[in-house]
């Protein structure tokens, strides 16, 4: 109060002060929201974890721990996700280096098409992969009528089948958290071994490597994370296989209503990944937050490419390969399936009519109803994740109180943490109609889009964040300085400065959204239902050309919303 009254002596106006205690009190209430719909589930969770027998204690855990599933649950889980990353990995930094480092023809192409794979939502790149490798999939039918052989060449369904579909899709995050620092990095020392005698690959390996291990550890860690969370591959992949990771079994334990106490023994399951979820998170800040290897340099260098020489045309065929395999082939996949009267039929154009696309529009109810419920819960949820980021953002950036940081943590976990956990915690937090107001969030389009809120709140607090450091206080000052208020100076110098992270934080939060799966499987209702849950529920039903269609369009969707995004502000927005 008596700051308050200062300024008003120094001529800060009453409006002025009503414009500060107006963000103040919105950030609180924004506070309090995260308190609600992120600490609470997640305390309920941890809290019906040890439910069991009308009493709390250890017997869920006691279950799970004398059940050989679970150990081979999470044997499953570690093994595809581990090879997953080693090989997304090497095959990220080295495309990253080939991009920044070489002479390779069409780089630009290339840049373009190899984070392609990162657009397409993984689970229905996973089904377009069935469309290629499944029993009756466009390549083994091609192998067994080449060989004549009637045993398909290679079944999709498995562990193996995971990791390949693993592999090509989360590649690029290696690619292009390395990408930069190839481009950036100050090639002097590599030229220095060449002319010393050294190989190529000698200076690749004892130099250029040792110097980006910071940064390709830090991508391992959240390719290994986003695998282990990962539900849609390992579901389209591995239910036809009883093939079960760890989110699959959640998923499978949940609608397991003929177990006592399903619920908790999930919740006690979800445990499991949320300790890895929490280890390597904490791994991949502390790797971020070591700078082990530096290259100091007086003054800036142009990389001098490396010439290819014969390696070139090899390396060129490499990559047109990698892009017909991660890119061309499924996407052609989706599309002959979705034009194709029935499965298996000759790809003859007799054989080939749009009547599936017009069966989806005019003919299925529910796909109607899931286009109009994906598209109000994919803008519902980033607008109000717009709002809720500007606030937080000037709050964490300018009055930087004693919760700013943590803050920042909240947000951060339900990103981190597997969506089948949030999910679970959803269920459980809103099971029952909320105290007082007796209203029921379960089984209503609402809790879909708190879920979404809290899943994706991360995304656009960092790029609103990111923007709101990038500004210096002293603009606002100055401004104030010249007469204008609180208000005035938010209005017609902050807000237009950081205006274009707003709206790439809201594009970065309604991409995902239009697609998501994780979270809608297990939280949609009768009427309620998402774009994601259609394409699995027809994917699970044997609705192989319906499937192919509405997986096809969504694809298109995703696709063209990138190209949109390039356009408005210059760079595509990966999720």
């Amino acid at each position: 109060m008596v700051e308050d009254l200062v300024r008003l002596r120094n001529g800060e106006s009453t409006i002025a002060l009503v414009g500060r205690w107006a963000i103040y009190i919105v950030g609180g209430l924004s506070f309090v929201f995260l308190l609600v719909v992120i600490l609470f589930p997640s305390a309920i969770l941890i809290r019906e974890s040890f439910w069991a027998d009308g009493t709390y204690n250890l017997l869920n855990y006691l279950k799970l721990f004398k059940d050989p599933n679970t150990y081979s649950t999470l044997k499953n889980s570690l093994v595809v996700s581990i090879i997953s990353t080693l090989g997304a990995t090497v095959l990220g930094v080295f495309l990253a280096w080939i991009m920044a480092r070489t002479d390779l023809p069409l780089k630009s192409l290339w840049r373009t098409v190899l984070i392609v794979p990162y657009l397409i939502p993984p689970f229905i790149g996973a089904i377009a992969w069935v469309q290629l490798l499944g029993p009756v999939g466009y390549v083994n039918k091609l192998y067994m009528t080449i060989t004549g052989i009637s045993k398909p060449l290679f079944v999709i369904y498995g562990q193996w089948g995971i990791i390949l579909v693993m592999i090509l899709y989360s590649y690029p995050i290696a690619y292009m958290a390395n990408l930069g620092f190839f481009e950036r990095a100050n090639p002097a020392l590599e030229e220095a071994a060449r002319i010393s005698g050294a190989s190529l690959w000698r200076g690749l390996r004892d130099i250029a490597m040792p110097l980006t291990m910071p940064s390709i550890g830090a991508s391992a860690l959240l390719i290994f994370m986003s695998l282990m969370a990962n539900f849609g591959i390992p579901a389209v992949i591995g239910f036809p296989a009883r093939y079960f990771v760890l989110t699959t079994k959640i998923y499978a334990t949940i609608l397991n209503y003929d177990m006592p106490n399903n619920l908790q023994v999930a919740a006690a399951l979800s445990m499991f990944l949320v300790i890895l979820a929490a280890i390597v998170m904490f791994a991949h800040r502390y790797v971020l937050s070591k700078g082990s290897y530096a290259v100091v340099g007086g003054q800036a260098t142009q990389v001098q490419l490396v010439e290819l020489g014969w390696l070139k045309w090899p390396m060129l065929i490499s990559a047109a390969f990698l892009a017909l395999v991660a890119v061309i082939a499924p996407l052609l996949a989706i599309l002959l399936t979705s034009i194709t009267y029935a499965p298996g039929l000759p790809l003859k154009l007799a054989n080939l009519s749009l009547r599936h696309y017009q069966t989806l529009i005019f003919s299925v109810p529910k796909v109607r109803r899931a286009i109009r419920n994906s598209l109000f819960l994919a803008t519902s949820s980033a607008t109000i994740i717009a709002f809720l980021s500007s606030v937080l953002a000037y709050l964490i950036t300018r009055v930087r109180f004693i919760g700013s940081r943590l803050i920042e943590i909240v947000t951060l976990i339900p990103y981190a943490v597997p969506g089948t956990v949030v999910a679970l915690a959803m269920i459980l937090a809103w099971l029952r109609p909320l105290p007082v107001l007796h209203i029921r969030l379960y089984n209503t389009i609402w809790i879909l889009l708190i879920a979404y809120i809290t899943r994706f709140l991360t995304l656009g607090l960092r790029s609103v964040v990111a923007a709101f450091e990038q500004i210096h206080e002293s603009l606002e000052e100055a401004a104030r300085i010249s007469g204008a208020d609180f208000l005035s100076a938010m209005k017609d110098i902050t807000l237009p400065l950081i205006k274009t992270s707003i709206f790439a934080g809201w594009f970065l939060c309604i991409i995902p959204a239009l697609t998501e799966l994780t979270l809608s499987v297990l939280l949609f209702s009768v009427g309620n239902e998402t774009l994601g849950v259609v394409v699995f529920g027809l994917h699970q039903e044997g609705k192989i050309n319906l499937t192919a269609a509405i997986a096809f369009l969504t694809t298109a969707i995703v696709l063209g919303m990138n190209v949109l995004i390039r356009r408005l502000t210059g760079k595509a927005l990966a999720f």
